[in-house]
């Protein structure tokens, strides 16, 4: 049960965000269905590139997989390096 609360405490502050939202009027709350319908396509097709990016990654040979890994590897490296 710990492991769940852990969970959700680091996304705590993003739902923070979400509780100051308050529409009174006609306007604010079609802005607001917008921006709800906008999420929702982006999240869509976000969903759709990672199921794509999965395929693309199961289909790979030992050969692509292990230089995969390998260019991840330095990209992760230079990140960190380039950072501090």
């Amino acid at each position: 049960m710990r492991v769940w609360r852990m969970g959700f405490e680091v996304l705590e502050p993003i739902l923070n965000v979400f509780k100051g939202i308050q529409a009174s009027g006609l306007a604010q709350w079609l802005a607001l269905i917008g921006i709800a319908i906008i999420a929702i396509v982006v999240g869509a097709y976000i969903i759709y590139g990672l199921v794509k990016l999965g395929k693309m990654i199961i289909s790979l040979r030992v050969k692509e997989f292990t230089l995969l890994l390998l260019a991840i590897g330095a990209a992760l490296l230079s990140i960190a390096v380039i950072l501090p």
